[in-house]
């Protein structure tokens, strides 16, 4: 049976959707109390985009172990482990300029992050100051921009 769009009860629809955000903890088209510590807090996404190259600059350095398989494909852990230690070396030293350019990337992020929020500065005096000399209020600062975690962002900085 195919439904149609006349056949969905729209408000029913809309008023278990919201019941469901509600018990989230989440707004709904009704202003709720949000509470604080169910909600992640705001990021700031030029310093989480930093941190993240940070984390990562290294291409040295190993990702933890894991498999999917159970059973025998445990051989597969044992046989990942036996080749990293033994050809750390020259994994060092195939990735040794791959870690060079990281850590520049890393640098250059972090110089733009710093202009990008010095110049954000500069346009908020601006603005002040043409706000105060047309007689008006200024308008109040943006909030930052609230970026998320991917899970593989999240398990990896956990693992850390």
């Amino acid at each position: 049976m195919k439904l149609m769009g006349r056949d969905i009860p729209a408000r029913e629809l809309l008023a278990r959707i919201e019941e469901r955000l509600r018990t989230r903890g989440l707004p709904t088209s009704e202003q709720a109390d949000v509470p604080e510590q169910g909600v992640e807090p705001r990021v700031d996404p030029l310093s989480f985009n930093l941190q993240a190259l940070e984390e990562n600059a290294d291409a040295t350095r190993a990702l933890p172990l894991h498999t999917h398989r159970g059973g025998a494909g445990q051989l597969v852990l044992v046989a990942k482990w036996a080749f990293r230690k033994t050809c750390q070396v020259f994994i060092n030293e195939a990735l040794a300029r791959q870690r060079v350019f990281n850590g520049h990337v890393r640098d250059s992020y972090a110089q733009l992050s710093a202009e990008v929020m010095r110049l954000r500065g500069e346009v908020e005096a601006l603005r002040a100051a043409q706000a105060s000399s047309q007689g008006q209020t200024p308008p109040p600062a943006e909030p930052p921009a609230r970026t998320r975690r991917t899970a593989k962002q999240t398990k990896s900085s956990q693992e850390q």
